[in-house]
C-alpha cells in the first residue's frame, strides 16, 4: 500500500508540474539602455524579431522603452524575455510629449471614424515624407500623436542592420545610435 501511496503522490507531482506556465518556448530574460547620441531615449519601443536566416522562430520579443532609456523585453508575458538565438533588432524612439497636431475620435466611441481619420493622417504624413516636408510621427490607440525622434532606418527590425544573440539566463543588449542612424550593440 505504501509504494502504491507514494507512487500516486509522484505521479500528482508529475502531473501539477506538467501543467505549469511553461509556454513550450525557450526563452532568456533581455534587458538593456538605449541611448541616442550618447543620450538616454526616455520613450519609444525595443523589438526583437526572431532572426530565421539564422535558424531562430518564435514570436517577436517588445520592450517599452523608460525614461532612464531601459527597456525589459516580453513575448507572451510580462518580462518572460525573448527567444533564444540571434535576432534582429529595432527601435522606435519617440517624444514623450505627444504633439498638437488634431486629436483623432476616440476609437473606443467611433471605431470607423478613428481608422478613416487615422488613415487620412497616414497618408498625409506619408505624403509630406515623399516629398521630404514634415517630420515623421506616429499615432497611438488613444488618437494622440507624437514626433519620431530617431532615425528612420533604426525603426525597423528589418532595415536598422541591428542584430543580437540572446543566450541562455540573463542578458543585457544595450543599443546606441548615432545621428546618421548607424548604431551598435554591446552586451
Amino acid at each position: 500500500m505504501r509504494g502504491r501511496t507514494t507512487f500516486l503522490t509522484a505521479a500528482i507531482l508529475v502531473g501539477v508540474a506538467a501543467c505549469g506556465s511553461d509556454n513550450g518556448l525557450n526563452l532568456a530574460y533581455v534587458s538593456g539602455k538605449v541611448t541616442y547620441k550618447g543620450q538616454p531615449i526616455s520613450n519609444g519601443m525595443v523589438m526583437f524579431e526572431p532572426d530565421e536566416s539564422k535558424g531562430n522562430t518564435g514570436p517577436q520579443a517588445l520592450g517599452t522603452i523608460k525614461s532612464d532609456g531601459t527597456y525589459i523585453l516580453s513575448s507572451q508575458d510580462a518580462g518572460d524575455g525573448a527567444v533564444v538565438g540571434m535576432h534582429r533588432v529595432g527601435v522606435l524612439g519617440i517624444d514623450p510629449e505627444p504633439t498638437k497636431a488634431k486629436a483623432l475620435p476616440s476609437i473606443e466611441q467611433d471605431p470607423l471614424k478613428y481608422l478613416q481619420a487615422k488613415t487620412q493622417a497616414d497618408m498625409k504624413a506619408a505624403s509630406q515624407r515623399a516629398r521630404g516636408v514634415g517630420e515623421r510621427t506616429i499615432t497611438g490607440l488613444d488618437g494622440k500623436t507624437f514626433r519620431v525622434i530617431l532615425p528612420e532606418k533604426v525603426g525597423s527590425a528589418k532595415t536598422s542592420g541591428l542584430t543580437a544573440e540572446v543566450s541562455r539566463g540573463s542578458n543585457t543588449v544595450n543599443i546606441d545610435i548615432a545621428e546618421d542612424g548607424s548604431a551598435k550593440i554591446s552586451h
